[in-house]
């Protein structure tokens, strides 16, 4: 992305830099070659209404995994915060209400993101989406296994409908500096 100038941001607004609220970029999800992952970008009016983390954030990404046993099932594997300018800023694990889909169980979970399937066909946001997941996959499978602690400390499966429980778990991204020179 570096050497078209360009960010993960950029190519997902398809350089269109007035996004709108609550909008879903791209309409049709990322597909990542049929392979059943899935992702999409949007925003909201005040992200640090949910999280002073997300105070500079532009959107984020929600990212979903496919559900082996259901081909046209998938799951809520983690979102991704982003500034303006490209960068991500944090990983987060939103309640089952938010996104809606197939709920799945950190096991299983954890087997999908050890297993990405890269692919050429991938466009460029969709490789850098599955490098980034690979790269960060020991926070990714904590932030589940935080995600599943504050669900099983409640009485019972009501918590994942508990509309004041929005955020369940989240982690700072701090990418290690390379010097190329």
């Amino acid at each position: 992305m570096g050497s078209k100038n360009s960010n993960p941001v950029l190519q997902v607004l398809q350089n269109n830099l007035h996004i709108k609220q609550e909008v879903k970029y791209p309409p049709d999800f990322l597909q990542f070659n049929g392979s059943g992952w899935r992702a999409f970008y949007h925003c909201h009016s005040n992200p640090s209404d949910i999280q002073p983390l997300f105070k500079a954030e532009h959107g984020h990404f929600h990212i979903f995994a496919p559900v082996v046993t259901q081909p046209d099932a998938w799951s809520h594997l983690v979102a991704l915060s982003m500034a303006d300018v490209g960068q991500p800023l944090c990983w987060f694990m939103v309640n089952h209400w938010v996104s809606g889909e197939k709920w799945l169980a950190t096991d299983l979970l954890e087997q999908q993101i050890k297993n990405i399937p890269f692919s050429k066909q991938n466009n460029m946001l969709e490789q850098w989406l599955l490098s980034i997941l690979v790269v960060c996959q020991v926070e990714i499978i904590s932030l589940l296994h935080q995600r599943d602690s504050i669900i099983k400390s409640k009485p019972d499966e009501k918590c994942k409908q508990d509309r004041s429980l929005y955020l369940l778990a989240e982690k700072k991204i701090k990418l290690p500096y390379i010097n190329f020179k």
